[in-house]
């Protein structure tokens, strides 16, 4: 396979394509994942666990909000197919934590382990996103995307912090 030349790497329609689909991705998975934390706050036993689920949710959906105005802004509708991945993940916590009904510890454990997870997916992708926005210039993108990492960032220490605090 021949490697791509600078020039090409830095074309900024391909720089735009590339964009368009991993927003695509983080938005998807935003959907699975606010049509899931419901659940999982009911599920939940610890109330800190359920608080910080609930603050999540809040922040989900605000961050849906900025990535649909970047969606609007480049004149773009999202990718509706494009987050296997990361739904995988989603569902595979929900499947864990339906699963351990009427065991409290295990089931508000594997909600805190794959919070952790979904979490740190997000700043990853957010981070990404991040990089490519500076490389095409589209600074309110960017600003965006950092106000979405950093609301990721900071629910990704609260699941830490409220893991912390249940196995005291």
């Amino acid at each position: 396979m021949k490697p791509l030349e600078t020039n090409q790497l830095l074309d900024p329609v391909l720089l735009r394509s590339v964009f368009l689909k991993q927003l695509s991705i983080l938005y998807n998975a935003k959907i699975n994942l606010t049509d899931r934390l419901p659940q999982l706050v009911g599920q939940a036993t610890f109330n800190n666990l359920k608080l910080a689920l609930a603050e999540d949710l809040e922040d989900t959906k605000r961050q849906m909000i900025s990535l649909k105005t970047i969606f609007n802004l480049m004149h773009e509708s999202w990718l509706t197919d494009n987050c296997l991945g990361m739904n995988a993940v989603i569902n595979e916590a929900h499947n864990q934590v339906t699963s351990q009904q009427g065991k409290n510890f295990e089931s508000d454990m594997s909600i805190l382990f794959y919070m952790g997870v979904i979490e740190n997916l997000q700043v990853g992708a957010s981070q990404m996103l991040n990089l490519l926005a500076l490389k095409l210039a589209y600074q309110p993108y960017a600003q965006l995307v950092v106000e979405c990492l950093d609301m990721v960032k900071e629910n990704s220490s609260l699941f830490h912090y409220v893991a912390e605090e249940y196995l005291q």
